[in-house]
């Protein structure tokens, strides 16, 4: 059905203003997105719910390295504690044993024949040690042998070494002990293997865990039991096949008087299970405790933990120096030209009032530079593309949302300019806007000649019967009353308005009356009737 021109043209004008307000809550709503997004990425950016770039990473390596250096100070605190601890049983239980059978500390180095069964009740002793520690091994080695006739035996030292085999780096296999110095008999009663690198005696030539404790003793020997704890590098054992740490005290008697060393062993292996790091976003992480040497991370005999690969391609040797700092991080070179990115902070292995105290220790935290700088620039992607994907959710629900609100109000103009005629659209402001339109249009004054042309010419194409019945409409007369007066049926009355409303252009009644009321304030009823 082909609308009137003026019809057409409101329709147009309605139309060409919905455009513009549909964009104007487009951009209502993008701004409202924008903001929160904003808002929302500034929140989680201080509270560090979603870390981005190095400030993050950063906050992941502290996190990571606060609970690696905690775990690490608090195995080597309880090493140096229990190993005073042994010393002062072991000194008290040998002690009681040479008095029950007849003889003093000073007959020890004389009568060789008591250190097998003296030793054999040193063991639960030992065990019972070993077992409230983390460590890997325990050791006590006496200031005698049982062959004091060969050569070299001043050297050799009586005791007991027994270590535990720990798990695997996978975790798998279960945990055995060896006895790797000390009488065979011993192992046999105490259910303990042999080790392959098994022998009778400590060889304690030019070994620190023998001599350091003792030096410092009789260089002070005011100095309390607990100030002469001695770490270092070097096993008992030549030769070992893995790096180890030990934690070496005199054992003294009441008087004093040395006679023996006492201590603990962690291992390559229980260093590794022990202070695994967690990934924190990076797989090639390495933790790493070190001596300081000139402010510098030496490399000799540094215990390692974390990703294989990457500390074995670390040198064995040398120093690692600081030379910058990236993204909150420090830069590390080593020997070689390799560059690594994390931190450090020193690690207390002896108190302030020790003779050792001169001896720095470090741990750090490490990452090759070249992986840091990858992870860097993923979190930076995955950062980007979460906050691309909450706009382009933003921008389609600013779509929809501004096309569903705008629609009613569309529709609703246009109908009003049609036939004056609209729904209630819930906003308040349109509801009045159209009610007001509405009101306007009811009012009685002049409107232009030419504005209804076009209806007055389609009225009268309309047949003598059918315009018959436009003027009984045009009087206000009902379709009960236009049935009687035509002597038709209700039928064909519906028919004949649906031929009038075709030609006239409308779609209602309504429509129709408010045509004939807005004609006959325009003074050309005369054109109609």
């Amino acid at each position: 059905m082909e609308k009137p021109s003026h019809v057409r043209a409101a329709r147009k004008g309605a139309q060409g203003a919905a455009v513009n307000m549909r964009r104007r809550f487009l951009a209502f709503f993008l701004i409202l997105i924008f903001t929160m997004l904003a808002g929302a990425f500034l929140l989680i950016s201080i509270s560090g719910i979603f870390p981005s770039g190095s400030s993050g990473m950063e906050k992941l390596f502290l996190n990571e390295f606060g609970h690696l250096g905690t775990d690490t100070s608090r195995q080597y605190g309880i090493a140096s504690v229990q190993s005073v601890r042994l010393s002062k049983q072991l000194n008290a239980n040998i002690a009681s044993f040479l008095k029950r059978e007849g003889f003093s500390l000073g007959d020890l180095k004389g009568h060789p024949e008591i250190l097998e069964p003296l030793l054999n009740e040193q063991l639960s002793v030992l065990l019972m040690n070993l077992d409230a520690t983390e460590c890997s091994g325990v050791f006590v080695a006496l200031d005698a042998t049982v062959n004091p006739d060969i050569p070299g035996a001043e050297h050799s030292k009586a005791g007991l070494y027994i270590r535990n085999s720990e798990p695997n780096i996978g975790g798998m296999g279960s945990e055995t002990r060896y006895l790797l110095r000390g009488f065979p008999s011993i192992a046999r009663y105490g259910y303990i293997n042999l080790q392959a690198k098994w022998d009778l005696e400590f060889d304690v030539e030019g070994q620190p865990f023998w001599n350091a404790p003792r030096d410092a003793y009789e260089a002070n020997p005011k100095l309390a039991l607990s100030r002469l704890i001695y770490w270092c590098y070097m096993s008992p054992v030549q030769d070992m096949n893995e790096d180890v740490m030990i934690c070496a005290v005199p054992i003294m008697d009441s008087f004093g008087r040395i006679f023996g060393v006492c201590g603990f062993e962690i291992s390559e292996m229980n260093f590794m299970l022990r202070h695994e790091p967690e990934t924190i976003g990076f797989y090639n992480t390495v933790f790493m405790l070190s001596n300081v040497q000139d402010g510098k991370l030496r490399l000799d005999d540094a215990m390692f933990s974390g990703n294989n690969a990457v500390y074995k391609a670390i040198p064995e040797h040398g120093l690692m120096d600081a030379v910058g700092s990236v993204g909150g991080f420090t830069e590390y070179s080593i020997p070689g030209g390799g560059a690594y990115v994390g931190m450090s902070e020193p690690i207390r292995l002896y108190p302030n009032n020790s003779p050792y105290a001169d001896q720095s220790y470090s741990v750090s935290l490490l990452i090759p530079k070249a992986d840091f700088i990858a992870a860097r620039n993923g979190e930076s992607m995955k950062l980007w593309a979460v906050l691309l994907a909450l706009l382009a959710i933003g921008v389609i629900a600013s779509v929809f949302l501004a096309r569903r609100y705008v629609q009613p109000i569309t529709d609703n103009l246009v109908a009003a300019a049609e036939n004056g005629a609209h729904e209630k659209t819930n906003i308040v402001e349109i509801d009045i806007l159209l009610d007001k339109l509405r009101e306007l249009r009811s009012k009685d004054r002049p409107l232009p000649d030419n504005l209804f042309e076009d209806f007055i010419a389609r009225v009268r194409t309309l047949t003598p019967t059918e315009k018959s019945i436009f003027r009984l409409y045009a009087e206000g007369r009902g379709a009960e009353e236009v049935i009687e007066a035509m002597y038709i049926s209700a039928h064909t009355l519906k028919t004949h308005n649906k031929h009038i409303y075709s030609k006239l252009g409308v779609s209602s009644r309504d429509e129709l009356t408010l045509y004939i009321e807005l004609i006959v304030k325009s003074g050309q009823e005369e054109e109609i009737l």
